[in-house]
């Protein structure tokens, strides 16, 4: 459950180290995010090898929340930390490379390019 001031990790190879939540997108007066939903984004943190400048605004695809979610078949999917993905503004991923567990969510939201820059973990 992501909402505004909210501090990401980014779970790329873009180049930014934490980035904050601006603005939760999908609807009017929005004001939660889950797995597989877009939100802004601003670059707080930068890592030595970058793509992206300090304070840009960008767009981020959810890959990781700590809130617990429960699926209808009985289970639920949890992780340690938030993270996000950069995206372009036509809905691309900025990095290469995606690190660590990804949500299935992104499935049912078919990002499946984004899934296959990740590897097989996804829970």
């Amino acid at each position: 459950m992501i909402q505004m001031q909210t501090v990401l990790v980014a779970a790329d190879n873009s180049g930014a180290r934490y980035v904050q939540c601006i603005k939760a997108l999908g609807g009017f007066n929005r004001v939660y995010s889950y797995c597989g939903d877009i939100i802004k984004v601003s670059v707080k943190k930068l890592k030595l090898i970058r793509k992206v400048k300090k304070g840009e605004l960008y767009l981020g695809l959810i890959a990781r929340t700590i809130k617990n979610i429960v699926i209808k078949d009985g289970s639920n999917s949890k992780f340690n930390q938030n993270a996000v993905i950069l995206l372009n503004s036509k809905k691309k991923a900025i990095g290469t490379r995606i690190f660590g567990a990804l949500s299935k969510f992104l499935r049912q939201k078919r990002f499946t390019r984004i899934l296959v820059m990740g590897g097989h973990k996804v829970y």
